[in-house]
């Protein structure tokens, strides 16, 4: 039997942001390239659910969660490269 993770059940159009928050606020480095990654995937995901929608507003969050993951793994890889 599969194990269930805490987002799993999440609406898909909150599951992304559950992850991105995760992220965001993930304090230990060794875990963060994993939320990260996470978060990117289920923002991607959903970003290709939406596309036939057309849910501009949507869009727009999907689009500056992925800019701030991009931002955050930037500073992540710089601190671990200055430790």
């Amino acid at each position: 039997m599969a194990s269930m993770t805490p987002t799993d059940g999440i609406l898909p159009a909150r599951k992304w942001h559950e992850l991105y928050h995760a992220a965001i606020i993930e304090l230990d480095n060794a875990r963060l390239p994993g939320r990260i990654a996470q978060a990117r995937q289920a923002i991607l995901d959903r970003a290709r659910e939406i596309l036939t929608i057309s849910s501009r507003d949507e869009q727009y969050f999907l689009n500056d969660a992925l800019r701030s993951l991009l931002l955050l793994e930037a500073v992540a890889e710089r601190e671990k490269r200055a430790s």
